[in-house]
């Protein structure tokens, strides 16, 4: 299993901090947040965050801070409470993922960061086939019926899939007076102790190591012709750098829809 602070989420969270996006004392808020969010957000350095969680019964683990239970469609706080939103794998448990989004959006000041999967034509064909699925067992399992599923409950939630476009679509919506700059990445992340490990080391007689590499290797190479198409899907919005239309500035120069 990926260690959390090699996982694209903390990638991501490195790279907006060595740039100066996201500094390490930032107030940050951690949406659908668990023990995984919380060793992110230590092994990136980030020390100012806030934790939340849409599942009732959100628990401390260990040395972890527990995450306070909230409606990820409606949040006790004002506009721009914080620095920084962020959630990781989130909001595809949301019935209302587009409202979810919008209250990130609502409570950040500068930037907004989610990783969720993406709605690409070979997931579409992946879910088709049945390699994948449209809605998330496992988790509801994991929790005995009880939790794991949409608004943490047990019943299995859809798994809502995003486009580019409909990211720009929905931000252009919350924020219709600026242009918000979006940064996209996306890229194939199949994990490492899948089955696609187990096939190559039945089939080429690999060791667990070398079955690992040799995955590990055959996902970096397609990811160089096919990371568009990826499974992740990992979004940052840049209120921080948001630009009045002209049209706003210049109201004479609005156009008719």
């Amino acid at each position: 299993m990926t260690e959390p602070g090699a996982t694209t989420f903390a990638k991501l969270l490195r790279q907006h901090i060595e740039t100066g996006v996201i500094k390490p004392d930032d107030s940050v808020l951690v949406q659908f947040a668990g023990e995984f969010d919380q060793k992110v957000c230590a092994a990136v350095g980030l020390t100012n965050c806030n934790f939340a969680n849409i599942a009732p019964e959100s628990q401390s683990v260990g040395e972890f801070t527990e995450a306070a239970f909230m409606d990820a469609h409606k949040m006790p706080y004002d506009d721009g409470s914080f620095d920084h939103v962020i959630g990781h794998s989130g909001l595809h448990h949301c019935s209302r993922p587009h409202e979810a989004l919008h209250e990130m959006y609502r409570l950040a000041r500068k930037t907004v960061l989610f990783v969720e999967n993406q709605d690409s034509i070979m997931m579409r064909a992946a879910t088709k086939a049945g390699v994948v699925t449209w809605h998330e067992l496992a988790a509801v399992i994991d929790g005995d019926f009880k939790d794991g599923g949409v608004d943490g409950t047990g019943v299995p939630n859809f798994v809502y899939r995003w486009t580019r476009r409909e990211v720009r679509k929905a931000v252009a919506s919350y924020d219709p007076a600026y242009h918000v700059p979006l940064e996209i990445h996306a890229e194939w992340n199949l994990g490492t102790g899948r089955v696609a490990s187990a096939v190559l080391q039945k089939k080429l007689h690999l060791s667990d190591q070398n079955a690992e590499k040799t995955f590990l290797w055959g996902q970096k190479a397609f990811n160089k012709v096919f990371g568009r198409q990826g499974n992740i899907f990992a979004v940052t919005i840049r209120k921080d750098l948001k630009v009045l239309h002209a049209w706003m500035a210049s109201p004479t120069e609005m156009e008719r829809p």
